[in-house]
């Protein structure tokens, strides 16, 4: 098992990733590991888990981490009790932090750094100051290997760590030094200027020794730039140039590079054009030991040419080291070799893949015959040598969507645009302003290197915004690369069209064809929607055209796939393989429902995840192209795995278009997905609908229509039956409701009898949530099985008793596949649950997991729940001021969607509850009676309703009127479902014991019979 905290905490087993969810669950993990294999003790562990307020048996609370830790990273026993405190029982190599302790005195291990260290615990000051300290010794390594670079002559780029510490006088001073030796002197006064200024304005000292010394040595011309640093005679031993552009993005590529070259005589660069291969292959020569030497073959077309190019490189056609030689005279390869023995040299044979089998016959041979020779290809494709090694050159990695001007500047693609925007348009910054779009801009060039700087080149007269939202025409937009740069160097177009002209007459063909593919693809759908041979495709990934991950998908990058879909349209064949693409995700879309019931659900939903963006590129085509048939089917398939995903909004928008093109009544035979469709657009409206009773009757007969008709054409989705007898209960039909439940719960179909169970209606019971937990575990179904077991422990919750072992499987459940947003809302109601029984500690550990989860696309329905959760139990742990003002930043969420009468009278009563609790009950009432007049009196929700009388209650016994409290805690229970929250059963046992077992039964049952005109003239509401 291996842990890295030099960025966001991860933990890989020998089978992949393991999930450890939960702040303080990782917090715990990184303090065990930044001390791996010695003991912590529990006392440290506690206050660096609880800092401000240790929970007063924080002894227990930390050993229900410990067991929650152990549970997470099972099958691996790590987690070690020992005297006093706690170990992770794992070698520290296996923790990248101490990995790199060992070796960063030297400038070593910075190929270890993901990022910020522990970028996501940061909030746990302990965890943060450990951080800080990681930091500190990375810049000192960076310093130290900044140092050895730079006396070894090599070229030191420290731009963007100058940058982000500005008060560094050490890395300043470096950074100088490396100016100067680039013959940028200017540059580097400029930058001693610029922190001299710093340091006095913000810490009010001048600078120190060194970096006065580096400000001397630059002003007496003692740093001389590389060019002059060594003889003449010697730099004739090469003929490697420095580029004279800063070189970004790929230090760890560079050191891997160096240690490979090391241990290998023939290592290869491979990947897509535009990826920075030269560049990389470049700075490697100069940093190489031995003699480098440049061939660039990109010009050259003649295979038989290439030995020719090498002796041009070397300087054989009018001299060479120590003789001069003819350039006609015997065997060019010989004389080559012979240029080349009897001293170490490195030979980079760039831009191969046109040429590949004669240079891989050159390198052959001079392998052989000079034994200190390395050579260094680059390529799109492998050269197919005994002992070569490949060396992938990736894209440069983007920064997250939504990632802000701090968070993007530390990615590699974000840092190269900068740099070069800045040469284009000096002055040019990321803000907060810009940071979007500039973000944007290097998702969407896949962060290559190329396409990033023909961006840049276009910030001197665009905005990133501008040219964000204009990226779509990439090939038009990004030209005029540098005049001196190769032809095909030049432009977007270009680079993507030289290995296009380079694949075979077949791989051409499947390659445009598999630009249909929005999100990748398996060779199963390759094969299916392409009619590509896997041979064909293996061609294609071997020449960088397709990219092959771990699992086994292949995808393009989104240039390749524009300028596929391009040759695809020329070709004539855009549409039939869009319909052949949308028709093969229809088909696996529908293969997929039955197993979202089985115990197949969970590699089902991870493998419909991996096609999320073609089903959306196929609905969207179908949609387009007005094909209703594979519309309904593809979208209605698609809403289950929707459902179980928690991705409502999306099933209902996709919803809402298809059946606009539907229509109001089923096509034949397709009344099954029209039907599912429905569904999803039905969930979408239900709850600006439920007040209206005359809308829901209508549409509740509507609906047994209509699902009457799929019935008689075939099997039904078992959930729309549940939904038709839902939707009878919502428009007041609780007899016929009743009656369609009860049939369902004896039916053969066990998955639709424990939903049916699980539902219940009034009749819910905690024998029939049994035999639906029962029902949906023999199924193997874990959403059912974990919305059966919520339901069984929110039950015994309400008469008091154990729910623990129901939280924790639900917990286990659901953990690891449901989304951001249903995880949210599960940890809610797992919190409600613990404080019910008691446990204060984990309720707020489970609302701490659920806030750590929001981020910029949680939905506002879901930040709103949570935050009346946090309100509600920040309220009953005392704290009523803080409870106050979160309930009181509630109502600003609830303006960022259309107000469903439930969720604001939700809103709004839990307020008034807590006012109650305050002292305040006026206020309460008031609260109270706005969350009336937001239900309505059409159709109101009853559990709502029930919750509202009983705050109206809670208010009247705040104002010191039990009697009046006891009348509407009555009025409250005799609505079904009824409130049973902790705060209405204590205020009910409050007033019994205030008014004696026998007047308050007189009370309760006078409110129990009023009707609900009268309870609303009770509380004055205007409703």
């Amino acid at each position: 098992m291996r842990i890295s905290i030099l960025g966001p905490l991860e933990v890989e087993g020998d089978g992949g990733p393991i999930a450890v969810g939960g702040l303080r669950l990782r917090a715990l993990l990184a303090v065990l590991a930044l001390e791996a294999g010695r003991t912590v003790t529990a006392e440290r562990l506690i206050d660096a888990l609880w800092p401000d307020e240790p929970p007063a048996n924080a002894a227990n609370a930390l050993q229900t981490l410990v067991r929650r830790l152990r549970a997470a990273l099972r099958p691996y026993e790590v987690v070690e009790s020992r005297p006093g405190g706690y170990a992770l029982a794992v070698d520290p190599a296996d923790v990248d932090a101490l990995r790199f302790r060992r070796v960063a005195g030297g400038g070593e291990g910075l190929e270890l750094w993901r990022g910020p260290a522990l970028a996501d615990l940061t909030a746990v000051p302990f965890l943060a100051n450990a951080a800080t300290a990681l930091e500190q010794e990375r810049l000192a390594a960076v310093e130290a290997r900044a140092g050895s670079l730079l006396a070894a002559g090599a070229p030191v780029d420290l731009t963007a760590e100058v940058a982000a510490h500005p008060l560094r006088e050490r890395l300043a001073a470096l950074a100088m030094r490396a100016l100067a030796a680039e013959g940028r002197q200017a540059e580097a006064l400029e930058l001693y200027e610029r922190t001299r200024r710093t340091l006095a304005e913000e810490l009010g000292v001048d600078p120190g020794p060194e970096l006065r010394a580096a400000h001397l040595s630059v002003l007496a011309g003692e740093v001389r730039p590389r060019a002059q640093a060594a003889p003449v005679q010697a730099r004739r031993r090469g003929n490697v140039r420095a580029p004279r552009t800063s070189f970004i993005g790929r230090e760890a590529e560079l050191d891997q590079l160096a240690a490979l070259l090391g241990r290998a005589r023939i290592v290869t660069l491979v990947g897509p054009g535009g990826a920075g291969k030269t560049r990389l292959a470049t700075e490697a020569a100069l940093r190489s030991a031995g003699t480098g030497w440049m061939v660039e073959l990109a010009p050259v077309s003649d295979p038989a040419d290439v030995p020719g190019a090498v002796r041009q490189a070397l300087g054989l056609r009018d001299e060479r080291p120590g003789a001069l030689l003819p350039a006609e005279e015997g065997d060019p390869v010989a004389q080559v070799a012979d240029a080349l023995a009897g001293r170490p040299a490195l030979l980079v044979l760039d831009n191969c893949e046109h040429l590949v089998d004669a240079a891989a016959g050159l390198a052959e041979r001079l392998l052989t015959d000079c034994p200190d020779l390395r050579v260094l290809a680059t390529s799109r494709e492998p050269l197919n040598l005994p002992g070569e090694h490949l060396a992938p050159v990736p894209p440069l990695e983007p920064p997250p969507v939504g990632a802000g001007p701090g968070q993007a500047r530390a990615y590699p693609s974000v840092r190269l645009l900068l740099d070069r925007a800045a040469a284009a348009r000096p002055g040019f910054a990321i803000d907060e302003a810009n940071a979007a779009a500039v973000v944007a801009l290097c998702r969407r060039l896949d962060g290559m290197p190329l396409a990033i700087e023909l961006a840049a080149a276009r910030l001197r007269t665009m905005t990133p915004r501008q040219l964000a939202d204009r990226i779509d025409d990439r090939f038009k937009l990004l030209t005029g690369g540098s005049r001196t740069a190769l032809p095909r160097q030049q432009t977007l177009r270009a680079v993507v069209e030289w290995s296009w002209e380079l694949l075979g007459d077949e791989e051409r063909v499947l390659a445009r064809r598999l630009g249909v593919f929005a999100g990748g693809a398996t060779l199963e759908a390759v094969e299916s929607v392409c009619g590509g041979a896997a041979d064909v495709l293996g061609a294609l990934a071997d020449k960088s055209l397709v990219q092959v991950s771990s699992q086994g998908r292949y995808s393009m990058l989104e240039t390749i796939r524009a300028y596929a879909l391009e040759r695809l349209a020329e070709a004539g064949e855009a549409g039939e393989y869009r319909r052949r693409h949308a028709a093969y995700l229809m088909d696996l879309a529908e293969r997929a429902v039955p197993h979202l019931r089985t115990g197949a659900q969970t590699a089902w939903l991870e493998r419909l995840s991996h096609e999320r963006d073609d089903f959306a590129a196929a609905l969207r085509w179908a949609i387009d192209e007005r094909d209703l048939t594979i519309a309904l089917r593809l979208c209605g398939a698609l809403n289950w795995y929707w459902w179980m995903r928690g991705y409502r909004q999306e099933s209902a928008v996709w919803a809402e278009q298809v059946m606009d093109l539907a229509g109001d009544e089923p096509p034949p035979g397709l009344g099954g997905a029209y039907m599912s469709c429905l569904f999803a657009q039905g969930v979408h409206l239900f709850g600006t609908l439920i007040h209206d009773r005359p809308a829901m009757v209508a549409m509740s007969h509507r609906l047994d229509r209509l699902v009457g008709i799929a019935e008689r054409e075939g099997p039904l989705h078992p959930l729309i039956r549940i939904s038709k007898a839902v939707m009878a209960a919502a428009a007041g039909r609780d007899e016929y409701a009743a009656e369609l439940l009860e049939t369902y719960a004896r039916s053969d179909d066990l998955w639709l009898a424990s939903s049916a169970l699980m539902i219940g209606g009034p009749a819910r019971s905690e024998e029939g949530l049994e035999r639906a937990v029962a029902g949906f575990r023999q199924l193997g179904d874990r959403w059912g099985l974990s919305e059966a077991l919520l339901g069984l422990a929110e039950l015994r919750a309400a008469r008091g008793a154990p729910t623990g072992d129901l939280i924790a499987e639900t917990w286990s459940l659901t953990r690891d596949w449901v989304n951001a947003d249903e995880a949210i809302s599960t940890l809610i109601r797992l919190s409600h649950l613990r404080a019910r029984a008691g446990d204060l500690d984990g309720a707020s550990e489970d609302l701490a997991r659920a806030r750590a989860s929001v981020d910029d696309e949680t939905a506002a329905h879901t930040r709103l729940m949570l935050g009346m959760a946090e309100a509600t139990h920040t309220c009953r742990r005392g704290d009523l001021e803080r409870g106050l003002e979160i309930f009181r930043g509630l109502f600003d969420v609830l303006a960022q969607f259309s107000p469903v009468p439930q969720l604001v009278a939700t809103v709004r009563t839990g307020y008034g509850r807590a006012l109650a609790l305050s002292g305040d009950p006026d206020a309460a009432t008031e609260q109270h009676r706005l969350a009336l007049e937001a239900l309505g009196d059409t159709s109101p929700d009853r559990p709502v309703s029930s919750l509202v009388l009983a705050g109206f209650a809670l208010a009247a016994q705040a104002a010191g009127d039990q009697e009046r409290a006891a009348v509407l805690f009555g009025a409250s229970s005799a609505i079904e479902p009824h409130d049973t929250s902790a705060d209405t059963l204590e205020g009910m046992e409050t007033a019994r014991a205030a008014l004696g077992d026998e007047h308050y039964a007189e009370c309760f049952a006078k409110g129990a019979a009023l009707s609900r005109q009268e309870v609303y003239g009770m509380v004055g509401s205007t409703t």
